[in-house]
């Protein structure tokens, strides 16, 4: 929310904190994945494929976007104004969700978290509705369609989902829906459980991969969305001609090996690849409330490992974006 994201950037104090934790209360929720990236992480993802659009492919993407806006009757999760219309709509994909309940599992692939590339077969779990195979099938609609609404919808599940599939913890599964259910203390704030009936928890290992850590980055640059954009676009300028490659499949690898980095760096030996269905964190023999028994505590070593995998994820998949979206438009 706003409000939260406000009070980590203009560094106001831990202890009004607490009403940002009460706005949170609201809107966390028991889904599998929660928001990737929150809003700043898919704003700054495209802000970053902006720079590298073709000025035709740029022209396309505002007129298509014009012509058939988000409906004002749609409740945003995502109110940063002032943003250009690309970044403002990257984070539509988790708005519709409440209209559009089956592009729920768009969001993520679930690969177990000890599954390699060369024993692992991801068509086994990911059958046209993961991450995956939509990022084709709306690259295709983005191309071919007749239909004006299909293709506004198509380049807006595209700037999101490639967000998405730069995530790491929602390119794999440990039997605690991505990290979702897994209660840790992160910059002070010690996790509360929001939901008795699920078991969940906040913050947890998701959210902090979600808007956690990019929050903490901002507020330690000081800087603005369209700041950090600039700052990471330099930082990692020499290595973008390397990862301006691949298709999704191996971009969720690439997510996975670094989801693998995230639970390594854990202070906690968590339990590998329990392999259950699960409906809340109140499954998998009450995973969560087993796991905050843990007390886990993530702090500098932690940091130290994770900023550097975010910096570079968000980088890539702004490049990636810019790059798809080129060869997805030009003409």
């Amino acid at each position: 929310m706003a409000l939260c994201r406000g009070y980590r950037i203009l560094h106001i104090m831990t202890s009004k904190r607490v009403l940002c934790s009460l706005a949170l209360f609201l809107t966390v929720t028991a889904s599998v994945h929660a928001r990737a990236w929150g809003c700043e992480g898919h704003e700054i993802v495209a802000l970053i494929a902006m720079k590298y659009l073709q000025p035709q492919v740029a022209n396309q993407i505002n007129a298509i976007l014009l012509a058939n806006p988000v409906s004002p009757t749609l409740r945003r999760y995502c109110r940063n104004s002032g943003l250009p219309l690309m970044a403002e709509v990257a984070t539509w994909a988790d708005d519709v969700r409440s209209e559009q309940p089956g592009t729920g599992p768009n969001h993520y692939v679930n690969i177990p978290l000890s599954a390699t590339r060369e024993k692992y077969d991801v068509s086994q779990i990911c059958q046209q509705s993961c991450v995956i195979e939509v990022i084709g099938k709306f690259s295709q609609q983005l191309r071919t369609s007749s239909d004006p609404n299909v293709r506004a919808d198509a380049l807006r599940f595209l700037i999101h989902f490639v967000g998405d599939i730069h995530q790491p913890l929602h390119d794999e599964n440990n039997g605690d829906q991505g990290g979702n259910c897994i209660p840790v203390e992160y910059e002070e704030e010690v996790p509360r459980l929001t939901s008795p009936q699920h078991e969940d928890y906040f913050p947890n290992l998701h959210s902090i991969w979600d808007s956690g850590m990019i929050e903490t980055l901002l507020a330690r640059h000081d800087m603005t969305l369209e700041e950090f954009a600039d700052f990471l676009d330099g930082r990692y300028r020499r290595r973008q001609q390397r990862w301006n490659s691949g298709q999704p499949i191996d971009w969720a690898w690439e997510g996975h090996d670094a989801a693998v980095t995230a639970y390594r760096a854990l202070p906690a030996n968590l339990p590998r690849d329990q392999s259950v269905q699960m409906a809340s964190c109140a499954d998998n023999n009450h995973i969560a409330n087993r796991l905050a028994e843990l007390h886990i505590v993530l702090g500098e070593h932690y940091e130290n490992v994770s900023h550097p995998i975010v910096e570079e994820q968000l980088t890539k998949a702004g490049i990636r974006l810019a790059a798809l979206l080129n060869s997805t438009l030009a003409k």
